[in-house]
């Protein structure tokens, strides 16, 4: 499914977005895209090297960092930013931020109030910097894991 239009995305679309953006259409690129497209949510490279690999035609770990690398750059998916450790990218040209719930780990997505980058000003130190992202990573429980509104939920 295409993030911004709702409709299911074909190798076609698929490979026209990838020419669009200046890489080459790539089998590796392809499987990919087509797997976050498919699975939905945040996810690590390790993750979805692991269901690459599933099948009989794998995918080196390395590829797929270097795919997820190059897709991320182009922003045909994009780096979900939920702090220190792991990285976790999913297919999403929708510029937002994040809300991690600190018991569970589950990670939310949270519309951005303008809808594009970098959605805030930064008091920087004097002229030159030229800023364009900025990731707001808010943090407490899900509903899930919200003692007031799920009672008899141990949080961690």
């Amino acid at each position: 499914m295409d993030a911004t239009s709702g409709k299911q995305l074909s190798s076609d679309n698929i490979e026209s977005r990838l020419r669009v953006v200046g890489l080459r259409v790539t089998g590796p690129r392809i499987r990919v895209f087509n797997l976050l497209k498919q699975i939905g949510g945040h996810h690590s490279a390790d993750d979805l090297s692991l269901r690459l690999n599933a099948g009989k035609d794998g995918m080196s770990r390395a590829s797929v960092f270097n795919v997820l690398n190059d897709l991320s750059s182009a922003g045909l998916i994009m780096l979900s930013d939920a702090g220190p450790g792991r990285a976790f990218y999913e297919a999403s040209d929708t510029w937002h931020h994040h809300f991690v719930c600190r018991n569970c780990h589950e990670i939310f997505d949270v519309p951005c109030a303008i809808g594009r980058k970098p959605c805030l000003e930064a008091d920087l130190p004097g002229p030159g910097f030229a800023v364009d992202e900025a990731q707001v990573i808010f943090r407490g429980l899900c509903p899930a894991c919200n003692p007031e509104i799920a009672p008899g939920v141990v949080v961690a």
